[in-house]
């Protein structure tokens, strides 16, 4: 399975980068994150990350089969 060069770049981040991502993507998006979310920003994104790497995962070892479309 074949990553973006963004969701790559999200997975490969360390946790101690993952605050100033949030804060660089912010300022891209023309975006203010106020200081006192700063550190739940953070946490919610490595649990993001964390999760996202799972999926990845999971995708890559299902090799060429096509993942199957939600439906409710």
């Amino acid at each position: 399975m074949a990553i973006d060069v963004a969701l790559n770049a999200f997975l490969n981040l360390r946790d101690d980068e993952v605050a100033a991502f949030a804060l660089t993507r912010a300022a891209e998006l023309d975006l203010t994150l106020p200081e006192p979310t700063l550190q739940a920003i953070g946490e919610n994104l490595s649990l993001l990350r964390l999760q996202a790497a799972v999926f990845v995962t999971a995708l890559a070892e299902a090799g060429d089969d096509a993942p199957e479309t939600f439906t409710p």
